[in-house]
Protein backbone atom coordinates (compact mmCIF):
# COMPACT_ATOMS: atom_id res chain seq x y z
CA UNK A 1 0.00 0.00 0.00
CA UNK A 2 1.01 3.59 -0.81
CA UNK A 3 0.69 6.35 0.94
CA UNK A 4 -2.10 7.74 -1.56
CA UNK A 5 -3.80 4.58 -1.39
CA UNK A 6 -3.71 4.87 2.75
CA UNK A 7 -5.18 8.20 2.20
CA UNK A 8 -7.87 6.98 -0.19
CA UNK A 9 -8.44 4.06 2.68
CA UNK A 10 -8.31 6.44 5.50
CA UNK A 11 -10.76 9.09 3.67
CA UNK A 12 -12.94 6.24 2.46
CA UNK A 13 -13.50 4.44 6.22
CA UNK A 14 -14.41 8.09 7.83
CA UNK A 15 -16.46 9.11 4.95
CA UNK A 16 -18.95 5.45 5.88
CA UNK A 17 -18.40 6.36 9.66
CA UNK A 18 -19.77 10.41 8.81
CA UNK A 19 -16.14 11.77 10.14
CA UNK A 20 -14.78 13.12 6.96
CA UNK A 21 -16.22 16.49 7.29
CA UNK A 22 -14.53 16.95 10.56
CA UNK A 23 -10.87 15.85 9.40
CA UNK A 24 -8.29 18.98 8.69
CA UNK A 25 -7.13 18.14 5.49
CA UNK A 26 -4.58 20.77 5.71
CA UNK A 27 -3.10 19.11 8.94
CA UNK A 28 -3.37 15.62 8.59
CA UNK A 29 -0.82 13.48 6.58
CA UNK A 30 0.09 10.36 5.10
CA UNK A 31 3.30 9.15 4.79
CA UNK A 32 5.32 6.06 2.98
CA UNK A 33 8.23 4.40 4.88
CA UNK A 34 10.54 1.85 3.90
CA UNK A 35 9.00 0.11 7.41
CA UNK A 36 5.74 0.70 6.49
CA UNK A 37 2.92 3.36 6.91
CA UNK A 38 2.46 6.58 9.01
CA UNK A 39 -1.48 8.43 8.97
CA UNK A 40 -1.73 11.72 11.01
CA UNK A 41 -5.77 12.29 11.49
CA UNK A 42 -6.90 15.60 12.75
CA UNK A 43 -9.91 16.48 13.60
CA UNK A 44 -11.79 19.41 14.14
CA UNK A 45 -14.19 17.94 16.87
CA UNK A 46 -12.57 16.38 19.38
CA UNK A 47 -15.75 14.80 20.80
CA UNK A 48 -15.31 12.62 17.48
CA UNK A 49 -11.87 10.89 18.43
CA UNK A 50 -13.19 8.10 19.89
CA UNK A 51 -15.10 6.94 16.83
CA UNK A 52 -11.86 8.42 14.38
CA UNK A 53 -9.49 5.79 16.81
CA UNK A 54 -12.11 2.93 16.07
CA UNK A 55 -12.05 3.26 12.14
CA UNK A 56 -8.17 3.81 12.46
CA UNK A 57 -8.09 0.66 14.47
CA UNK A 58 -9.85 -1.55 12.11
CA UNK A 59 -7.78 -0.03 9.23
CA UNK A 60 -4.42 -1.04 11.43
CA UNK A 61 -5.77 -4.37 11.35
CA UNK A 62 -6.46 -4.61 8.20
CA UNK A 63 -3.24 -3.30 7.08
CA UNK A 64 -1.36 -6.34 9.85
CA UNK A 65 -3.04 -8.69 7.19
CA UNK A 66 -1.24 -7.06 4.41
CA UNK A 67 1.63 -7.58 6.00
CA UNK A 68 2.61 -3.79 6.24
CA UNK A 69 2.89 -1.94 9.80
CA UNK A 70 0.55 0.87 10.18
CA UNK A 71 1.41 3.83 12.95
CA UNK A 72 -1.57 6.15 13.16
CA UNK A 73 -1.92 9.33 15.59
CA UNK A 74 -5.53 10.57 15.96
CA UNK A 75 -5.52 13.60 17.35
CA UNK A 76 -7.71 17.15 18.01
CA UNK A 77 -6.87 20.44 16.84
CA UNK A 78 -7.60 22.27 20.10
CA UNK A 79 -7.95 26.04 20.99
CA UNK A 80 -6.88 27.76 24.56
CA UNK A 81 -10.57 29.26 25.71
CA UNK A 82 -8.74 30.43 28.79
CA UNK A 83 -6.17 30.45 31.62
CA UNK A 84 -6.68 31.04 35.14
CA UNK A 85 -3.82 31.30 38.17
CA UNK A 86 -1.73 31.36 39.47
CA UNK A 87 -2.50 29.20 42.40
CA UNK A 88 0.56 27.48 44.68
CA UNK A 89 1.51 24.38 43.73
CA UNK A 90 4.15 21.45 44.43
CA UNK A 91 5.89 20.20 41.37
CA UNK A 92 7.50 16.22 42.90
CA UNK A 93 9.00 14.53 39.82
CA UNK A 94 12.47 14.67 40.61
CA UNK A 95 12.67 16.03 44.08
CA UNK A 96 9.64 18.30 46.01
CA UNK A 97 10.10 22.00 44.78
CA UNK A 98 7.28 25.04 44.65
CA UNK A 99 5.77 26.13 41.15
CA UNK A 100 2.73 28.30 40.49
CA UNK A 101 0.29 26.42 39.02
CA UNK A 102 -2.07 27.75 35.96
CA UNK A 103 -5.69 26.21 34.76
CA UNK A 104 -5.93 26.28 31.41
CA UNK A 105 -9.61 25.54 29.54
CA UNK A 106 -9.15 23.83 26.11
CA UNK A 107 -11.53 23.51 23.50
CA UNK A 108 -11.71 21.20 20.03
CA UNK A 109 -15.16 21.24 18.73
CA UNK A 110 -17.71 19.73 21.00
CA UNK A 111 -15.07 18.67 23.37
CA UNK A 112 -13.46 20.96 26.55
CA UNK A 113 -10.39 20.22 28.78
CA UNK A 114 -8.89 21.34 31.49
CA UNK A 115 -5.29 21.22 31.82
CA UNK A 116 -2.56 21.90 34.51
CA UNK A 117 0.72 24.01 33.32
CA UNK A 118 3.08 24.34 36.45
CA UNK A 119 5.49 27.13 36.43
CA UNK A 120 8.40 26.34 38.71
CA UNK A 121 9.94 28.98 40.73
CA UNK A 122 12.89 28.99 38.63
CA UNK A 123 10.65 29.44 35.90
CA UNK A 124 9.07 32.64 37.08
CA UNK A 125 12.04 33.49 38.34
CA UNK A 126 13.52 33.91 35.06
CA UNK A 127 10.58 35.71 33.95
CA UNK A 128 10.91 38.54 36.56
CA UNK A 129 14.39 39.14 35.39
CA UNK A 130 13.50 39.55 31.92
CA UNK A 131 10.63 41.60 33.08
CA UNK A 132 13.29 43.64 34.66
CA UNK A 133 15.97 43.99 32.00
CA UNK A 134 13.12 45.52 29.82
CA UNK A 135 12.49 48.42 32.40
CA UNK A 136 8.91 48.35 32.14
CA UNK A 137 6.03 48.10 34.68
CA UNK A 138 4.63 44.68 34.44
CA UNK A 139 2.17 43.20 36.31
CA UNK A 140 4.30 40.28 37.28
CA UNK A 141 1.18 37.65 37.37
CA UNK A 142 -0.18 38.44 33.88
CA UNK A 143 3.61 38.21 32.56
CA UNK A 144 3.79 34.80 33.58
CA UNK A 145 0.97 33.74 32.31
CA UNK A 146 1.46 35.52 28.77
CA UNK A 147 4.41 32.85 28.61
CA UNK A 148 2.03 30.33 29.92
CA UNK A 149 -0.08 30.60 26.79
CA UNK A 150 2.52 30.66 24.42
CA UNK A 151 4.28 27.46 25.84
CA UNK A 152 0.60 26.29 25.45
CA UNK A 153 0.39 27.05 21.86
CA UNK A 154 3.56 25.69 21.27
CA UNK A 155 3.33 22.21 23.06
CA UNK A 156 -0.53 22.06 21.10
CA UNK A 157 0.54 22.94 17.69
CA UNK A 158 3.63 20.33 17.64
CA UNK A 159 1.72 17.09 15.39
CA UNK A 160 3.08 13.94 14.64
CA UNK A 161 4.55 11.64 17.03
CA UNK A 162 6.18 14.44 18.83
CA UNK A 163 2.12 16.13 19.69
CA UNK A 164 1.24 16.52 23.24
CA UNK A 165 -2.25 15.13 23.88
CA UNK A 166 -4.14 16.83 26.41
CA UNK A 167 -6.61 13.99 27.59
CA UNK A 168 -4.30 11.99 29.25
CA UNK A 169 -4.27 14.06 32.04
CA UNK A 170 -0.68 15.18 32.67
CA UNK A 171 0.37 18.64 34.08
CA UNK A 172 2.68 20.36 31.47
CA UNK A 173 5.78 21.78 33.40
CA UNK A 174 7.66 24.80 31.94
CA UNK A 175 10.76 25.17 33.49
CA UNK A 176 14.03 27.75 33.59
CA UNK A 177 15.43 25.49 31.11
CA UNK A 178 12.42 25.34 28.72
CA UNK A 179 12.57 29.36 28.83
CA UNK A 180 16.46 29.90 27.69
CA UNK A 181 15.12 29.50 24.26
CA UNK A 182 12.78 32.08 24.29
CA UNK A 183 15.13 34.38 26.32
CA UNK A 184 18.06 34.16 24.48
CA UNK A 185 19.46 36.61 22.39
CA UNK A 186 19.85 34.45 19.43
CA UNK A 187 15.78 34.12 19.59
CA UNK A 188 15.73 38.11 19.75
CA UNK A 189 17.34 38.19 16.53
CA UNK A 190 15.21 35.65 14.74
CA UNK A 191 12.36 38.15 15.59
Amino acid sequence: MTAAELERTVREGLTNAGLWPDVDERKSQFLEFPDGLFAEIVLNDGSKLAEAERVVRLLKVESKLDRQELDAVVRANWTIQSIDGPVPAIVVPGGIRPAWAFMAILKAGGLSKTVVIRVTMSAVEAIKRNIARSGEAVDESAAVKEVVREFLKLRLSYGGESYWDPLEDQPLELSEDALLYWFSPQSETKH
